[in-house]
């Protein structure tokens, strides 16, 4: 039985899960959200290193991980992705050389200041032969240095660094059938994680990414909207912009026109997110590549706000549910949902080989 155990830092907090798999079971063992203090991270990038590595040294003790090794995932601005298309290459060197060249001309990161990865998408026949279409990720090497500096300095080993739009489809969407995989009948799906300062929009067919881009918007929106109109502290309006939701039933115990405040402020603040998520999924549409959206997953601590998947559904106007970042393991350890919610990143990092 193998142990993998994996880190998001965000903005807010720190995610940690830890799983174990065996030839035919994936477990989740331990699962810990916890707040950090703000302007550790900003905008998906490291502010302040030898505090955020105090911060992870004493989450990792508090909860006590196994081991010292560790998945991590990275989504900011310095992060590039970007579609390639190539000849068929069955040779693993000549296709990753192949990538490196192309991705010069596509992304304005000079190659000795990048790290570039890459995952195939699909293939297909094109009027000058077989063709293979693939997603290439692009980062500054600096941003990359700098988290595996904090994390060592924290005491602990980084075995892996992944585009965290890969986790997520790992984490939410089931494996492809092997009768169906490569189908170009099967249409796409859209993941979109809401995270404290940005939104992550990622499109995939048969749980490949053909699409992401982050948005700036993120669930510190929502809470700045509710304080601004009830008056209440950060602190406040997070709790009760919880509580209430966009929808739902009147609250017992609450005030009528506290909870009509909040959420007029909720459905006020959330059409910023609305408007940027239909304009990454109509560039997306706009692609010669691109397919059917069969439905949206919301997902992220935002996910918990009640009525946040109708209120994206109306505007819009597809189907979109709400995400379960278990819902790809075997025994889920009887992790909360608002732990679960919060974990989704962290959950597909660990997930990494395992499904």
């Amino acid at each position: 039985m193998s142990t993998v155990v994996a880190l998001d830092m965000g903005s807010s907090a720190i995610a940690g899960v830890e799983v174990k798999s065996s030839r035919d079971r994936v477990s989740l063992t331990k699962a810990a959200v916890e707040p950090i203090a703000p302007g550790l991270l900003q905008d998906g990038e490291i502010r302040q290193p030898s505090e955020l590595a105090a911060e992870l040294k004493r989450f990792w003790k508090t909860h006590r991980f196994s081991g010292k090794k560790v998945r991590l995932g990275v989504a900011n601005q310095r992060v590039l992705v970007r579609t390639i298309e190539l000849p068929v290459l069955e040779n693993p060197a000549e296709l990753r050389a192949a990538v490196q060249f192309e991705a010069g001309e596509h992304i304005p990161i000079p190659v000795d200041e990048s790290v570039v990865d890459y995952q195939p998408v699909m293939r297909y026949s094109g009027d000058d032969g077989e063709r293979e279409r693939l997603v290439v990720v692009a980062a500054y090497r600096d941003m990359i240095d700098t988290l595996v500096s904090v994390v060592r300095a924290a005491g602990l080993q980084p075995v892996g660094i992944d585009l965290e739009a890969f986790a997520l489809l790992r984490a939410l969407l089931p494996a492809p059938s092997v009768v169906d995989e490569g189908s170009t009948d099967t249409p796409a799906q859209a993941v979109v994680h809401v995270g404290a300062e940005v939104t992550n929009v990622i499109v995939a067919v048969d749980r490949k990414c053909h699409f992401t881009r982050l948005v700036n918007f993120g669930g510190s929106h929502l809470t700045t909207a509710v304080a601004d109109r009830t008056g209440l502290s950060s602190e406040e309006a997070e709790a009760v912009k919880q509580a209430c939701g966009l929808l739902g039933q009147p609250l017992e115990g609450w005030d009528s026109d506290t909870v009509a405040e909040v959420r007029h402020a909720l459905a006020l603040g959330a059409r910023p997110l609305v408007r940027e998520v239909a304009r990454c999924l109509d560039y997306y549409r706009s692609q010669p590549f691109a397919r059917p959206i069969d439905r949206l997953i919301v997902t992220g601590g935002t996910s918990l706000c009640t009525g946040i998947d109708r209120y994206l559904q109306q505007g819009i106007g597809m189907r979109v549910e709400v995400g379960d970042p278990l819902g790809q393991l075997d025994h889920d350890g009887g992790v909360a949902g608002d732990i679960a919610a919060r974990s989704a990143v962290a959950l597909g990092l660990a997930l990494d080989g395992e499904r």
